[in-house]
């Protein structure tokens, strides 16, 4: 870590006056009151000190960090990850209740304490103190006792070694003193209430310790908020690249591929460990499929909304605040308007083709701050939906869609991260989103079988509250129309309604090339614009109490299109001003596309309610027909079926996806003419309305 001056140390001068051989007791003996900050992992022994002291009081922390290899990691760079009010809400409200069940054990010996206030506890705020400092006073004096030991059983009886200094004279106890007060500062009381209460299956009413499980509007935090603290989050200190953290974390992903291999065991149960066990659990080590192991190095970007900065793999990659070369950004944007433009030569409907990837571009680049803005969503009584961490690009094969997401990806961290079809389950999906952080993570050709098994369980039941993790995106040639219509609604659907023949293919200049020359110039320009408006747009959702709704999708399109003008010379009519209505109506785009085509071929199979508000689609007794149909309409247009005749709302239809399939031709408005787009058959059709032609 690089700073213009070193961070000044406290460094205590001591000189050894003294090493002896004592137990626990030699230490206390002759003390009467203790001050402790410790780790909650202390406190059984603590209160084993109930009985020697008379005066308590005890300041603790949770040991946020539970794994042994995030432990390890503290120990050895002496960090810890960020430490939010999320953390010190729900570590308080477990340790409080651990409290009660470990003082219920003992109560006729802990109640009477807490009640004359000779035992009392408070809670740290912050990140957990790696201090081990205890203070002791009483009729011989007073006692600083520090060093590498927690206050807990394994320390204090000799099960593991620790350093334990001691210090007697007043000029220790003076310096130490105002260490404890300034962790005390930092905490929050216990407070009587939260222990002690009636409990409800209690006969006698007496007071009791508290067994109940503890609100969250009692977590001594949120009551300390309440009477007016206030609560700064503190921001993350990334762990280093040491050759401690870099060795651990590498062991760590060893051993979550040594997990998958069992110990040979000896009739007792016990894995004793030979030079034969070892051959055996190598060999079967070496026999592990090539898709069970954990892939070594997976990358991570970590984006943060509220300090503007993006580490990628623990180093800091870009702030907000840093100029990105205006020649590269050009550059960059010019391969990408080159590229999308170059899908004008599919056969197809291939201007649909390129809108429907701008749409993409436009939402991919958001897509890393669709967790934090979700977040808010929830807090604010917003639908999360509004900001969608899927996509799925689905169409004709050979439509460029792998290829095309594969580039996308590449030019926002450098990395491409994908899994095959093969190996995606909605678990493995899930797990490596939060191993990604922002970097996204693509599904490449899902077949029929595994979007219908996976992808449900993956979206429908997706309540993630954190604040950052990876936008997913699948690619498939399967038809869409398929998908229940309450996932599509949480994801972005793309229809690439266009290919090139691979003799075609052959012809042109590979695609491949751009996914080596493209760069993140483009991206880092995008985000340092982005990253103060996200920032301004969650303040508006928290501040509004849900009443502002902001669309992050026309502040993505914004920023794209004005980076587009700036850089490159004619803006392509394809790259226009998106919405969130937008990506609603490129849901309905093949049952548009299906409707038109009825109206031109069946015009006699259309006809209109009286007041011309419903559609009724008949399908000439197919009703296979009319359920397959039924799928591709939009849950607030279908108003039923009745067996081969599927009802619309016309209304919906032009208010929710500014689709009008017809148009009065007349004051009267008796004859209906079909509403033309771009693409769709030439000619006038009519339809018949239900009072006759």
């Amino acid at each position: 870590m690089h700073h213009p001056e070193p961070a000044r140390l406290t460094a205590f001068q001591a000189e050894l006056t003294e090493c002896r051989q004592c137990n626990w007791q030699d230490i206390f003996a002759g003390f009467s009151r203790l001050r402790a900050i410790t780790f909650s992992s202390s406190l059984e022994f603590l209160l084993g000190l109930t009985g020697r002291l008379e005066d308590m009081e005890i300041v603790f922390g949770s040991e946020h960090i539970l794994t042994k290899t995030h432990l390890a990691l503290v120990q050895a760079s002496q960090v810890f990850e960020e430490y939010g009010f999320r953390d010190c809400l729900a570590d308080q409200k477990s340790l409080v209740e651990g409290l009660r069940r470990i003082l219920g054990q003992r109560h006729h010996l802990f109640l009477p304490r807490l009640q004359d206030g000779t035992l009392r506890f408070r809670l740290l705020t912050g990140r957990p103190s790696h201090e081990k400092l205890y203070l002791l006073s009483g009729p011989d004096g007073h006692r600083v006792v520090t060093g590498s030991a927690n206050l807990s059983q394994a320390a204090f009886h000799g099960r593991q070694h620790e350093i334990i200094i001691t210090f007697d004279d007043p000029a220790a106890w003076r310096v130490f003193e105002d260490y404890y007060q300034r962790d005390y500062r930092q905490s929050v009381p216990v407070e009587d209430e939260i222990l002690i209460g009636v409990s409800p299956t209690s006969k006698t009413g007496q007071m009791d310790i508290r067994a109940d499980p503890l609100p969250y509007e009692d977590v001594p935090i949120v009551r300390a908020i309440r009477a007016g603290l206030a609560y700064v989050e503190q921001g993350g200190i990334p762990v280093p690249d040491g050759f401690s953290a870099t060795a651990l974390r590498t062991a760590r992903r060893l051993r979550q591929e040594l997990e998958a291999v069992p110990l040979p065991m000896n009739r007792k149960g016990i894995a004793l460990v030979t030079p034969g066990t070892v051959s055996t659990f190598l060999h079967a080590r070496n026999s592990l499929p090539a898709p069970d192991r954990v892939a070594d190095g997976i990358p991570r970007a970590t984006l943060s909304v509220r300090t503007g900065e993006i580490h990628l793999n623990d180093r800091l990659w870009l702030s907000e605040k840093e100029t990105v070369p205006s020649a590269q950004v050009a550059r960059d944007a010019r391969l990408l308007v080159n590229y999308i433009g170059s899908f004008a030569a599919f056969y197809g409907n291939s201007r649909s083709a390129m809108a429907s990837y701008w749409a993409f571009l436009v939402w991919l680049y958001m897509a890393p701050f669709a967790a934090f803005l979700r977040q808010g969503a929830v807090i604010n009584h917003i639908d999360p939906w509004l900001y969608p961490p899927y996509a799925v690009l689905y169409g004709r094969s050979s439509g460029g869609k792998t290829l095309f997401t594969r580039i996308i990806a590449q030019s926002m961290f450098g990395i491409v991260k994908s899994i095959r079809s093969s190996d995606f389950t909605a678990q493995r999906a899930l797990a490596l989103r939060h191993e990604l952080g922002a970097i996204p993570l693509l599904i490449d050709d899902v077949t029929p079988d595994r979007m219908g098994k996976y992808v449900p369980d993956m979206v429908r039941t997706d309540h993630d509250m954190a604040d950052i993790y990876a936008p997913i995106v699948l690619t498939t040639n399967k038809d869409v129309t398929s998908i229940p219509a309450d996932l599509t609604k949480r994801m972005v659907t793309c229809h690439i309604d266009a290919s090139l023949p691979d003799s075609r293919a052959l012809q042109t200049e590979s695609p491949r090339r751009l996914q080596k020359e493209i760069g993140t110039a483009l991206y880092r320009q995008y985000l340092t614009l982005m990253l103060p408006h996200a920032r301004a747009m969650r303040g508006e959702m928290d501040h509004g109490g849900g009443k502002t709704i902001p669309d992050v999708f026309v502040l993505s399109s914004r920023i794209l299109l004005a980076l587009l003008d700036q850089h490159v010379s004619a803006r392509p009519d394809w790259a226009c001003p998106l919405s969130y209505r937008t990506y609603q109506a490129m849901r309905a785009i093949q049952f548009q596309r299906i409707l038109i085509e009825m109206i031109g071929s069946h015009p006699e199979n259309i006809t209109l309610s009286r007041d011309r508000r419903f559609m009724r689609v008949r399908f000439a007794g197919d009703i296979r027909q009319a359920v397959a149909f039924e799928k591709s309409v939009p849950e607030f247009v279908f108003k039923g079926r009745i067996a081969d005749t599927v009802k619309l709302d016309l209304m919906a239809m032009e208010n929710e996806l500014g689709f009008a399939p017809i148009r009065q031709t007349s004051v009267l408005g008796r004859i209906m003419k079909a509403w033309k787009k771009p693409g769709s058959p030439k000619g006038s059709h009519f339809v018949k309305n239900d009072n006759g032609p």
